[in-house]
């Protein structure tokens, strides 16, 4: 089975401000990755050719951030690459860029002097090594290529201030950089030579490098990058070679042939989709199901898990739980899902899951969800529907009484309240964001969907003790008096309060239809009101317009962001729960693949027209959801 195409011709690149946008990305299937724009500006401090860890996905750096490529015919020279530095913001590399492709990997066609110029940017299956191969057809003409590798070693989640002496050790065709004991950057060229720099080490050092959608965010957007030296390879007529940049990665490899190897592997991946699925093989399906290959990773240590969003997240219990319905059991990956699911079950705590892991060796998990460990619930029964695993069950059972028990007796801000519904503190729903101090949207008491997890949780174990043979009379107190008080409490107006004191129309109501056990009966009259409400063509807003707090645009510094993170902005992820036709899905995931994030989901949208496109330009959950509704 062939994978989708995405094409950018020469016009749509022309348009500076749009292409320089567009942005994307490959994997490795550890958390690591090669990201950039079209163009081959780095917009973000989270861009780079190689991004990568010794212990994936923990501490993930920017190795090498880029390769500045200037072709050569005899006094004539042209730069094929982006200028992105403080006094050159506007380049002129992309002049040159006659079409983008992203055929599985990231395809970029170049035109200079009737020389044309092919280049691919591809990983290596788990490993911490990035490819940019190129074929070049020059005619009679001979020509010369001079890249230079701009080197960095720093934090996805930091700028470099500081300038390091960097111990190199030059060879022919390339040069090994050492950054520390056992912590080094290997890059050669396949073809012609590496010419080392005879500067001196500060005049090394390239300056007030320039990352436009940090300055636009409120963010230290001014890098420095380091140049030890420069590939030149010649040539006449048709010759091919590579760039092979490798993180603390010494063994060499038939790199054409794990190329290959890996688009069968995502070949493979898609047939088994749709023979799984029976449904009809197009593009925008096959889309999402690349998308949610990158999500779900194999980490250092060989569990497997999903990362919540590129570029920044890293692994979300919340995020992983409501994405692996569609990611893994969806797609048929079931060993993965069951292994996620035991990973997950020996990071509960006092009846929770931590709302976030780490994401360097250094931090801790921190358990202030929820719902994390309810969602977690609704997958082990999602993944017993589709496996009939009971061993697995057996196995997972007392976890799942101890976080009843413990939700029922009082557990870090979350305790069974006398009306049999759950009470919990601010900032601990998926609307978590936190300002100054104070929650945006506190949503604390007993929010909507809080309730409706809560019942469905006590359903799954009151049908797994029915599967098991176990008494649990004890907890069968949620059929009569916990829906009962919930229907009592939450109606208004046609549609479900927020949370019991607060009567705002937002669309969290909506997961109270979407789980396998529902706290209510009656939900046609709540999808109008919410879709009449809060409906667009690109999906639901989390506030109506109207209201006093809305805020359409996601723009502006970390401040403004955060007002308007769960204040209007559209989510793709929740809208799916109303908007789960395939005529929506399919014109949805159309425009989305082929804007911002390109052949994958973003995070957000704005509420406002023209609805672009924000936040992680790559979501799990958004991904997931859509899956889950083809």
């Amino acid at each position: 089975m062939k994978l989708p195409k995405l094409k950018i011709d020469r016009d749509g690149i022309r348009k500076i401000e749009k292409s320089k946008k567009l942005e994307w990305i490959v994997t490795n299937g550890t958390g690591c990755y090669s990201s950039s724009t079209i163009t081959g500006m780095n917009t973000r401090k989270y861009h780079g050719l190689l991004i990568a860890s010794k212990k994936p996905p923990l501490d993930r750096k920017v190795i090498l951030s880029k390769l500045e490529e200037e072709l050569i015919l005899e006094d004539k020279r042209v730069q094929l690459s982006t200028n992105q530095y403080v006094d050159t913001i506007y380049p002129k590399g992309y002049e040159y860029l006659e079409k983008f492709e992203l055929n599985g990997n990231p395809e970029f066609f170049y035109k200079a002097f009737g020389i044309k110029i092919r280049k691919e940017i591809f990983m290596l299956r788990e490993k911490n090594v990035a490819v940019v191969s190129y074929e070049v057809d020059s005619g009679n003409k001979k020509i010369k290529l001079r890249l230079k590798p701009l080197i960095n070693h720093r934090s996805i989640y930091h700028v470099r201030k500081n300038k390091d002496l960097f111990e190199t050790e030059n060879k022919e065709k390339g040069v090994k950089i050492n950054f520390g004991k056992d912590d080094f950057l290997r890059i050669f060229t396949t073809k012609g030579k590496y010419c080392p720099s005879t500067l001196k080490e500060e005049q090394k050092w390239y300056k007030n490098f320039y990352y436009e959608m940090e300055i636009q965010r409120g963010e230290d957007g001014i890098d420095n990058c380091y140049n030890p030296g420069v590939f030149e390879v010649e040539g006449k007529g048709k010759f091919e070679f590579k760039i092979i940049a490798s993180y603390c990665d010494d063994k060499d490899y038939d790199y054409d042939k794990m190329r290959k190897k890996d688009i069968k592997r995502k070949e493979k991946i898609l047939s088994d989709f749709f023979k799984r699925n029976k449904t009809k093989e197009e593009d925008w399906v096959k889309w999402l199901i690349l998308a949610s290959d990158n999500h779900l990773i194999k980490r250092y240590d060989g569990k497997y898990s999903i990362i919540a969003g590129y570029h920044w997240f890293g692994e979300w219990s919340r995020d992983t739980m409501i994405s692996l319905p569609g990611i893994c059991l969806k797609t048929g990956r079931l060993d993965e899902a069951k292994k996620i699911l035991e990973g997950y079950s020996k990071h509960v705590k006092n009846g929770l899951l931590p709302n976030t892991f780490p994401v360097s060796e250094n931090d801790k998990p921190n358990y202030n969800s929820v719902d994390a460990t309810l969602w977690f619930v609704n997958c082990i029964y999602l993944y017993y529907q589709e496996t009939k695993d009971k061993k697995f069950i057996k196995k997972i059972w007392p976890i799942i009484i101890s976080i009843i028990e413990k939700h029922v007796e009082g557990t870090n801000g979350v305790k069974l309240d006398d009306d049999f519904l759950l009470k919990h503190g601010p900032g601990m729903t998926w609307m978590d964001v936190k300002l100054n101090g104070e929650y945006v949207t506190p949503r604390s008491g007993k929010a909507v969907e809080i309730q409706a997890l809560w019942y469905n949780c006590l359903c799954v174990a009151e049908f797994f003790a029915k599967e098991l043979g176990k008494d649990y009379r004890k907890y069968q107190f949620h059929d009569n008096m916990a829906k009962k008080n919930f229907n009592e409490k939450f109606w208004s107006n046609g549609y479900l309060k927020d949370t019991l004191d607060d009567n705002t129309l937002r669309p969290n109501q909506l997961i109270a239809l979407d789980l396998p056990f529902k706290i209510i009966d009656d939900d046609k009259k709540i999808i109008k009101r919410v879709k009449d409400t809060l409906g667009t063509d690109y999906g639901l807003r989390t506030l109506p317009k109207d209201n006093g707090n809305y805020s359409g645009t996601y723009s502006g510094d970390v401040g403004q962001r955060d007002r308007a993170y769960h204040q209007g902005t559209i989510w793709p992820w929740i809208s799916t729960l109303v908007e789960n036709n395939k005529k929506w899905l399919k014109k949805f995931v159309k425009r989305e693949t082929n804007d911002f994030g390109l052949g994958t989901i973003c995070e957000i949208i704005d509420g406002d027209e023209p609805h672009e496109g924000r936040g992680c330009i790559s979501q799990a959950w958004s991904i997931g959801k859509l899956l889950e509704g083809i």
